[in-house]
């Protein structure tokens, strides 16, 4: 208490100023802090919320990436299986032609007394015995084989030849009428 008794009157004013403006300046920095606060509150409120909806994007994204994967995955197997099944055809289709071929020869070398053309080759209509057509039962078979035997003689093909094409649409139009 004797420093109190020591200070003089206006010492003690301004001391008291100094606490009030201490005070007041403590007050305005205690809700500063407090606004502040506040604000960082809302700001991770929002925050989080954002973060919510982007998790939400994200987890449907990758949702619809797994299904893509999956629908892709589904189609690459589909795709192969047709790849097979086209290979294993045209596979069918070359073994067929190739026999053909044979027959084809044999057919050439049996009747080639019957008329050869200028460059030896036997003309096809002096051998015309139903060779294209042979087993053919139905006309979904007929017109099966036909589109086939065009495939691999049509004159712009490498080896198509106009006459084999003429001698195949006589022998279809002849089947066609039977069938």
């Amino acid at each position: 208490m004797d420093i109190a008794q020591n200070i003089s009157v206006e010492d003690m004013a301004s001391i008291k100023l100094w606490l009030l403006q201490e005070s007041q300046r403590l007050e305005y920095a205690r809700r500063s802090f407090e606004k502040e606060k506040q604000e960082f509150e809302d700001k991770k409120q929002k925050f989080e919320a954002e973060r919510n909806i982007i998790m939400a994007t994200v987890s449907e994204q990758a949702r619809r990436t797994e299904l893509e994967s999956k629908t892709l995955a589904t189609e690459k197997i589909l795709f192969q299986q047709k790849l097979e099944i086209l290979e294993a055809g045209f596979r069918t289709l070359c073994k067929e032609r190739e026999d053909f071929e044979t027959e084809k020869e044999k057919y050439r070398s049996r009747y080639a007394a019957a008329g050869t053309s200028g460059n030896g080759s036997v003309h096809v209509s002096a051998y015309n015995t139903g060779v294209f057509f042979n087993g053919v039962d139905n006309v979904l078979a007929l017109k099966k084989r036909y589109r086939d035997l065009l495939k691999i003689f049509h004159p712009d093909n490498m080896d198509g030849d106009n006459e084999t094409v003429q001698v195949i649409n006589e022998e279809y139009a002849i089947l066609k009428e039977q069938f």
